[in-house]
């Protein structure tokens, strides 16, 4: 049953709200009042095919969305299963009966997105669906008699109570089948991501056992890191080291103070390089002798 409709900008409706009460609902009105534009809003919800133009002009979307109650077992109808299992829930059930949500959107460049329990969903969904909540009949309903679905569905009602009754075991037998095949299809794959992955740190033991690293290598690897990271500053203190000690430094004064700047020089980059320590080692003793 349908208890609300909700319209925004469909052809010449720019915003409306239907409530429908139990029993018989008319609406009643000349031509041009909008009652097709009704009619075309529920179509829309039933997965119907959008026509070109049925926005209202200067909007950029139209929207349709309807509130329906459906009895509970049609929550265990095995044709609905695939589509209610991505719902976020089962749609709220109050007494024998559930609460539904459906809605359609139509851009101005008549593109659709559907809509079920406000999450994305199909056309199809909504056919699905729509046929179970309502029955929408039109001047061409006749040609639903050539739908092999609609015929199968007249046998079955000709076949009687029992047949209904052993109907009603299959479809839940058959839900219980896709439930357990979709079980088994969550397994099959968690079992082939857990392959991959051993597969993976398999792979990459090989490598590690490969490369054969040592324990004491990562000291010289911090090593070899921290001269790479202060390259620029060993060659410049070298090479004023150097300058100083050959004495092509422009100061004058002896050799004290070039020894001196020679220190200087080696005493900025202390603890990066072990040959320079050695080497300013030698200076500073060098520079205590000139002292």
């Amino acid at each position: 049953m349908l208890r609300e409709l909700r319209i925004e900008n469909l052809l010449l409706i720019e915003s409306a709200e239907l409530r429908f009460g139990p029993g018989l609902n008319a609406i009643t009105g000349e031509t041009g009042a909008g009652k097709t534009i009704l009619a075309h809003s529920i179509d829309l919800l039933m997965g119907g095919k959008a026509r070109g133009g049925i926005v209202r002009p200067g909007a950029e979307e139209a929207y349709v969305e309807g509130v329906f109650t459906m009895p509970a077992a049609l929550l265990d109808d095995p044709e609905l299963a695939e589509t209610l299992a991505r719902l976020p829930g089962r749609p709220e059930v109050s007494g024998d009966r559930a609460e539904l949500v459906l809605g359609r959107r139509v851009s101005a460049a008549g593109r659709t997105a559907a809509f079920v329990q406000s999450r994305s969903a199909s056309a199809a969904d909504l056919k699905a669906l729509g046929a179970r909540l309502l029955a929408f009949y039109g001047q061409h309903e006749h040609r639903k008699l050539t739908l092999a679905s609609a015929q199968m569905q007249i046998l079955d009602g000709f076949a009687g109570a029992q047949h209904l009754e052993l109907l009603g075991e299959y479809r839940r037998a058959h839900a219980a089948l896709v439930a357990l095949n979709r079980e088994l299809d969550e397994l099959r794959e968690r079992d082939g991501a857990r392959e991959r992955d051993l597969d993976l740190l398999r792979f990459e033991l090989e490598e590690i056992d490969a490369a054969a690293p040592d324990p004491d290598e990562q000291l010289d690897l911090t090593a070899e890191r921290d001269r790479l990271r202060h390259a620029e500053g060993l060659r410049e203190a070298s090479g004023e080291s150097l300058t100083f000690l050959t004495g092509d430094s422009e100061q004058g004064g002896g050799a004290a103070p070039p020894v001196a700047e020679a220190e200087a020089a080696l005493a900025r980059v202390r603890g990066v390089d072990a040959d320079l320590d050695r080497l300013a080692e030698r200076v500073r003793g060098l520079g205590v002798e000139l002292g």
